[in-house]
């Protein structure tokens, strides 16, 4: 259980913390009565299957773990937020990644650092640094919040497509993730059967490449996009390679935010810093986008680096909407196994064991469109 889990995991880790150097805070907000919670966030007003008791339990024991965890000494806080009071499997239902649902119709992008430039011939060109494209792009501000439906992977897509295309063209519009969602089929049933129960990146490009994307105002139903294609659209993809850092920093700075698969079990509370509260072994369950990497100087040398990342829990939700996630200077500095991916990421006929690198398995899938365009 994911509540079990996350305390498991405080516990252990307060156990080898020889003393407490920092107050008792929660962050994102106040703790106070339950009842203030639930008028603040402005939800559980209807209907609920969960009963009232339920829920405040499970706050007060998130307020306790949020508690354990911000009075240690850690690169990353946590707080009261939204999430507070939901159940495991709701929890589980702001996922949705299924990684094995994998098309064979775009190339792999090459590892070598020389080839992943954009047709340039300037062999000795290196990665840089730091990239951030949030204040280089209008569509970075594109926020959603995927709410219930397991739809991450249309989120992060669309984000890709629109700050791409403005890129490359220089045009924004707000695309229309719930096309991706109704539309893209998933004939494997891989890890579910599409839509809100999950499929991937791969699968929705595959899908704008043939028949294009509307603007989120124009969408109404799939059977209407019968006819000309929509208002985006992209020459084809590049898969990355799996579990290599470099290709993916290339990717992001050349062609712009890249698709990346993590395991975002233990995102939930995330309110800022550097986050590195993933185990080596990680199920692989969400997709999110990075939008950069770089270095965080407030940090100690052990957790400098980061990756950036957007997620699709909404603008309040970590440090506006995005969480930072340690990045490994090695690419094989932080692996281990998906060792259920079933669960996660698996098709029937899949292997049982899958190897991820990087924290959270940050390294283990991504992609990017090429040629995105918004007419």
């Amino acid at each position: 259980m994911i509540r079990i889990l996350l305390l498991a995991a405080i516990v252990a880790v307060a156990a080898s913390i020889n003393s407490v150097t920092k107050s008792t805070v929660v962050r994102s907000g106040a703790a106070g009565s339950y009842d203030d919670f639930r008028s603040s966030h402005g939800h559980r007003r209807g209907a609920d299957s969960v009963s009232y008791d339920t829920r405040r339990t499970l706050y007060h024991e998130r307020v306790a773990q949020i508690n354990a965890h911000n009075s240690l000494e850690r690169s990353w806080q946590v707080g009261v937020n939204k999430f507070a009071d939901y159940t495991d499997q709701e929890l589980r239902g702001m996922l949705g990644y299924k990684r094995w649902a994998r098309s064979s119709h775009a190339p792999s992008a090459p590892s070598s650092l020389l080839q992943l430039g954009l047709g340039s011939v300037n062999t000795t060109k290196r990665v840089k640094s730091e990239v951030d494209w949030r204040n280089q792009l209008a569509s970075s501000k594109y926020f959603r919040d995927q709410g219930s439906c397991g739809s991450c992977w249309a989120v992060a897509t669309v984000g890709a497509l629109e700050m791409q295309a403005e890129l490359k063209s220089g045009n924004t519009a707000q695309l229309s993730y719930q096309q991706l969602v109704d539309c893209v089929p998933n004939p494997q049933h891989c890890g579910g059967t599409g839509g809100c129960d999950g499929a991937t990146a791969e699968l929705a490009f595959d899908y704008v490449q043939s028949a294009g994307l509307r603007a989120e105002g124009d969408y109404s139903t799939c059977e209407s996009q019968n006819g000309p294609p929509g208002r985006a659209s992209i020459s084809g993809w590049h898969r990355l390679p799996t579990n290599e850092g470099s290709p993916l920093m290339m990717a992001i700075a050349e062609h712009g935010p890249a698709v990346v698969s993590v395991d975002g079990t233990a995102w939930f509370s995330y309110d800022g810093g550097v986050f590195a509260g993933c185990q080596r072994d990680a199920i692989v369950n969400h997709a999110v986008l990075t939008l950069g990497y770089g270095r965080d100087t407030t940090q100690d040398s052990s957790h400098q680096l980061y990756w950036l990342i957007r997620n699709s829990w909404g603008e309040s939700w970590g440090e506006n909407g995005h969480i930072r996630i340690l990045r490994h200077s090695a690419d094989d500095a932080y692996c281990g196994i998906d060792n259920d991916p079933k669960q996660g990421v698996g098709c029937d006929g899949g292997p049982s064991e899958i190897p991820v690198c990087g924290m959270c398995g940050i390294l283990s899938d991504s992609s990017h469109p090429l040629g995105a365009v918004v007419h």
